[in-house]
């Protein structure tokens, strides 16, 4: 098999991974350059990351994984030296600014690992590549190797997959808890050491093993408060062919949307989990986002005066985010809001902010059953569309 050969397949297999994007575009960028893949980067800039598997040769054979050992699909490895030389290749060029490197499981945990940080050591000492590198780490990663990581990456993560160990068995039976958690510590320990500037991550593979949100949010609150997490990814678990879960149910992608939208909010809105506003099937609710199912939920905080309200009474409006809570605050000693409009100028979603705010004593919301009822008929990705 030929370099572009290898580089297609495992350019295409590495969709599995969740990777650092806030605007995922197709896959490939210009013609000839598989696994490029638009993001933005620490700084918020955008930026353009190769994103590859080293090998898709897995000795682990989990029922929902497409590269599991006892599927029958074509296989690839790149070594240290290929991968090195071709990113630093479309580096030169121009076509990328940084690497999101993973791999399935070959031949071991241990020498998987080893191709992943001798690549990165290429890079960073050869190549004298000194720009960004997120770096997927196998469970089971042993101290050393992760100290290894911590000083070539910027950016680590291990994939959870699912939110407690007895759901990941479903899963990844070969798998131990422990495996995962064990890195996770040890990338805290680099972090606290003054390593990884962008910290570390993990994924959750959601719907595959029954879990519900509430137990995903259990899982996060635990990752982030004792691992010091930056960020957890999900991605809905899509039934895969010619894999002992193939008939089984794929995850809508809302669902994988509304739980992004939760973890911002819990993240950057001043929300605890325990406030989501999770249904009595314990999941978030599709046809509405959670933000706005929360303040649907608590009418006695609404509305507020937009004109008055304190920061964090504001964040907890729909439709208005920390930047135009800014906004409001430094022009409301100079200005009077009157109008949707002038809210709107501010980058207020106007259309779900009216419902919960005030303006110069007026109210211009509807009647929040009313608006419950409307969003629940809609279909859900003509609500996605609307709202």
């Amino acid at each position: 098999m030929d370099l572009e050969h290898k580089l297609e397949l495992l350019a295409d297999d590495a969709r599995f991974e969740a990777c650092d994007s806030f605007t995922p575009r197709k896959r490939k960028g210009k013609r000839g350059s598989p696994g490029i893949q638009h993001t933005r980067g620490p700084n918020g800039k955008p930026m353009a990351l190769l994103r590859l598997l080293q090998s898709n040769s897995c000795e682990w054979d989990c029922p929902y994984c497409p590269l599991r050992r006892s599927n029958d699909i074509a296989r690839a490895t790149l070594t240290p030296e290929e991968l090195a030389t071709t990113f630093m290749q479309r580096h030169e060029a121009g076509d990328v600014q940084g690497l999101f490197l993973s791999s399935a499981v070959d031949g071991g945990v241990r020498p998987a690992m080893a191709r992943m940080l001798d690549t990165v050591e290429l890079l960073r000492v050869r190549f004298a590549y000194t720009g960004y590198v997120h770096l997927k780490l196998m469970p089971g990663a042993r101290p050393d190797e992760v100290e290894r990581a911590a000083t070539l990456a910027d950016r680590v993560s291990i994939n959870l997959e699912a939110p407690n160990g007895a759901r990941m068995k479903r899963i990844s039976p070969e798998r131990r808890w422990s495996t995962i958690l064990e890195p996770m510590a040890y990338a805290r320990e680099q972090q606290e050491a003054g390593n990884l500037p962008s910290g570390q991550a993990t994924q959750l593979v959601v719907g595959a093993s029954g879990e519900s949100d509430r137990e995903i949010f259990a899982a996060t609150s635990r990752m982030y408060s004792e691992f010091k997490l930056r960020r957890v990814y999900f991605n809905a678990f899509r039934s895969q062919p010619n894999t002992p879960m193939a008939e089984h149910e794929s995850t809508p992608w809302v669902r994988q949307q509304r739980l992004q939208e939760a973890d911002w909010l819990v993240r950057h809105y001043g929300f605890d989990a325990s406030e989501l506003p999770f249904e009595a099937d314990d999941n978030l609710p599709l046809q509405l986002d959670p933000k706005f199912a929360w303040a649907l939920q608590h009418p006695e905080q609404f509305p507020i005066d937009v004109q008055t309200a304190d920061r964090e009474a504001l964040l907890r409006v729909p439709g208005i985010g920390p930047i135009s809570v800014e906004r409001i605050l430094a022009l409301r000693s100079a200005v009077r809001f009157r109008e949707l409009q002038h809210l709107r100028k501010l980058g207020v979603v106007v259309t779900k902010a009216r419902h919960f705010v005030t303006l110069d004593g007026r109210f211009f919301g509807g009647d929040a059953a009313q608006v419950v009822a409307r969003l629940r008929a809609q279909p859900i990705v003509e609500q996605l569309t609307l709202w």
